[in-house]
C-alpha cells in the first residue's frame, strides 16, 4: 500500500468509528409491586428533556390529578358521616372496611399523557407512584442519551369523585 493512501484510510476508519458509535444508551428499571397495605411512596412523576446545542428537544404533557382530604372523625367513630369534601373509612356491615365519600369529594386519581423527545441530548424520567387502594407500585428511573422519543399514557383511578363534585376547574366560572 502506498504511503499517501494510508492517512486517508486512517481518517475514513476513524470517521466510520465515530458514525457507528454515536448511538444512544438507555438505562431503566421498572417495577410493579402488589400486596402492600398502604401507599409506599410519595407521588412523583418527573421528566427532563435537555437537547444538545444544535439539536431539538420537545416535551408535551396533559395530566389531571386529584387527592381529596381524609376525615379522621370517621376512623375514630365520632361521626356518622364524612365532611362534604372528604372521604373516610368505617367498618362495613360485614366487618370489612367501607369507604365513605362526601358529596363534594374531588376524588383520588392520576392521569397523564406525555410525549418527550430529543434529536440529540439527554432525556431523564423518574417515576415513584403508588396506590393504597389497588396496592400497586410503579418505580422507574431512566436516562436516555442521544435520540429519544417516548410517548406514554398512565392512569391510576383510586376513588371516584362525589356526586356533587365539580369535575373540571373551568366549570367553576
Amino acid at each position: 500500500m502506498k504511503k499517501q493512501t494510508r492517512p486517508a484510510l486512517t481518517v475514513i476508519t476513524l470517521f466510520c468509528l465515530v458514525i457507528f458509535t454515536t448511538g444512544f444508551t438507555v438505562s431503566s428499571s421498572v417495577n410493579l409491586h402488589e400486596g402492600k397495605k398502604e401507599a409506599v411512596s410519595d407521588q412523583i412523576w418527573a421528566v427532563q428533556v435537555e437537547a444538545e446545542p444544535g439539536e431539538e428537544g420537545k416535551l408535551k404533557q396533559n395530566f389531571e390529578a386529584a387527592h381529596g382530604p381524609y376525615d379522621e372523625r370517621i376512623k375514630e367513630g365520632t361521626a356518622d358521616e364524612v365532611k362534604k369534601d372528604s372521604f373516610g373509612i368505617k367498618p362495613g356491615d360485614n366487618g370489612q372496611p367501607e369507604v365513605v365519600k362526601g358529596e363534594d369529594y374531588v376524588g383520588d386519581y392520576f392521569h397523564i399523557e406525555q410525549e418527550a423527545s430529543t434529536t440529540g441530548g439527554t432525556t431523564k424520567r423518574y417515576i415513584d407512584i403508588s396506590s393504597q387502594w389497588s396496592h400497586g407500585y410503579v418505580y422507574e428511573d431512566m436516562v436516555v442519551e442521544g435520540r429519544a422519543e417516548i410517548i406514554e399514557t398512565f392512569s391510576m383511578d383510586n376513588l371516584k369523585p362525589g356526586e356533587a363534585a365539580i369535575p373540571e376547574w373551568h366549570e367553576l366560572f
